[in-house]
């Protein structure tokens, strides 16, 4: 069984990463062709402030994920039933301090966008502030249910449900959009969908889990390490937040906007890269965690990193040496003439990072033993490296097209 959710689990998130593509690629063109290039952007500029407030939850769907499974590795139900009422008690805390953190980023929006924004623009954008927030908030609960239920390795019901969920999306977006022409019915479509999430959510683990989430006591050295690996989550966040960002920012100081044009186009294509390894050791936590918790073997690690390195390698290595070969005409069949730089930085993203894509089921056995740590530790380092040679880098760049123009 527990094999079978592997197995299916990646397939179905293999297809949403692919119904995920294709829904950037064509939703948001018809969003804004359809409710106007005004309502549009209010909506983005409220979406990107409140994506930053989003990070906020801390990783906490992750940390629930691997205690739960932890817990069913060693037959402990009751320490589950425990840890999810912490994990729910926990998420309320969070969504307080984001509640206070976006009542005062409401009473600050006339002051921020008062210059960019007209009136109607500036009433817009507290609609969907207000609604985003909400939306955030809800969030974190679907991710402490979404922990407990793949924590029980049940891949197929939490994927199967992501994908109907934004089949139905993309629906009411084509149904009801063309009709109303407003960026709150966006807003509104999606917390529907959220509220359905998390009924549904609740209905399976009370059903079929029969999973209950029940505080017997509050446990203080529990509390203490999971929050502890909750916290390490999160500074990874945030460093590889920083980490995709540094080079955008310092790329459109040092050399312009168009050269930011040029990069962010091949980083689309390495996150996209990206996402095919990702597929995997979202699902794998689960078995890796009940292969330690159980007391078997190292080899049986060992052979989870092969197995699965294996699959990884033959997705990755078919998309990596099919870019090699047609990635420039793609570019110039997506964007036309004048974006073969794209090709290039691409390959200089996706070539290096190859390897450690391929085994990083490693990654999960670093969550699994709960050394996080280490990561976030050599994550720092990478950045800081990353940083540095990203500065150096395009001022080098920079001088010598300033050299060759002359």
């Amino acid at each position: 069984m527990a094999k079978n959710e592997v197995k299916y689990g990646t397939i179905l998130s293999y297809i949403l990463i692919a119904i995920n593509s294709v829904y950037g690629l064509v939703i948001y063109p018809f969003l804004l062709s359809t409710i106007g290039s005004s309502e549009y952007g209010v909506y983005k500029t409220i979406a990107a402030m409140t994506a930053s407030i989003a990070v906020l939850d801390m990783g906490i769907g992750s940390t629930m994920q691997r205690y739960i499974a932890k817990f069913r590795a060693l037959n402990e139900d009751k320490n589950s039933y425990n840890f999810s009422a912490m994990g729910i008690i926990q998420a309320v805390v969070i969504a307080i301090g984001i509640g206070v953190v976006g009542s005062i980023l409401f009473f600050g929006i006339d002051s921020i966008y008062e210059n960019s924004f007209i009136a109607t623009e500036l009433l817009r954008a507290k609609q969907i502030f207000v609604l985003q927030i909400t939306y955030v908030i809800l969030h974190i609960f679907e991710n402490v249910l979404f922990g407990i239920i793949t924590g029980y390795n049940r891949f197929v019901f939490a994927n199967s449900l992501k994908i109907v969920m934004l089949a139905v999306k993309i629906a009411l977006y084509y149904i009801v959009l063309p009709l109303v022409k407003s960026s709150v019915a966006i807003v509104i479509i999606t917390l529907m969908i959220e509220v359905a999430t998390i009924v549904l959510h609740l209905l399976f683990i009370k059903i079929k889990l029969k999973h209950k989430i029940r505080l017997y006591k509050w446990d203080n050295v529990l509390f203490k390490e999971s929050f502890v690996y909750t916290l390490l989550l999160f500074v990874q966040t945030i460093l590889i937040q920083f980490n995709g960002n540094i080079d955008n920012i310092v790329i459109g100081a040092v050399i312009g906007a168009t050269a930011v044009t040029v990069y962010s186009y091949a980083i689309q294509i390495y996150t996209m890269y990206e996402s095919f390894a990702t597929a995997v050791s979202g699902v794998i936590l689960p078995t890796v965690t009940n292969v330690i918790y159980s007391g078997k073997s190292t080899e049986s690690l060992s052979g989870l990193v092969n197995k699965y390195g294996r699959v990884q390698w033959a997705f990755l290595g078919a998309a990596l040496f099919g870019f090699i070969c047609f990635g420039k005409e793609f570019f110039t069949l997506w964007l036309g003439n004048g974006f073969e730089d794209c090709w290039y930085l691409a390959l200089i993203l996706m070539i290096p990072v190859s390897f450690p894509l391929i085994v990083n089921v490693c990654l999960a056995i670093l969550k699994a033993k709960n050394l996080l740590k280490f990561r976030t530790i050599s994550m720092a380092y990478a950045v800081v490296l990353n940083a540095i040679l990203t500065i150096v880098g395009t001022r080098l760049g920079a001088s010598s097209a300033a050299t060759y123009a002359i």
